[in-house]
């Protein structure tokens, strides 16, 4: 799953948790993670993979921030 899709999909109540466990601010999460307007540090990163509770793969995550470009073989399934 998509990161942004991911954070849209959730909850208020579990919007907030997800923030606590990436040890961000909701708000943060809302604007600058979700539209990835800000560079993430690496343990950011790392933390919204986990904290997904795998919804979100690692992989998804560094794409969701351009870090990695996007796979022609995924986006054509």
């Amino acid at each position: 799953m998509k990161l942004r899709d991911y954070i849209s999909q959730l909850e208020p109540e579990d919007l907030f948790a997800y923030a606590n466990r990436c040890g961000i601010a909701e708000s943060y999460l809302r604007l600058h993670v979700k539209y990835a307007s800000k560079n993430p540090s690496v343990s950011l990163i790392k933390s919204l993979a986990r904290e997904s509770n795998g919804a979100v793969s690692l992989f998804e995550v560094l794409r969701h921030f351009g870090v990695l470009e996007p796979d022609p073989k995924r986006e054509a399934a």
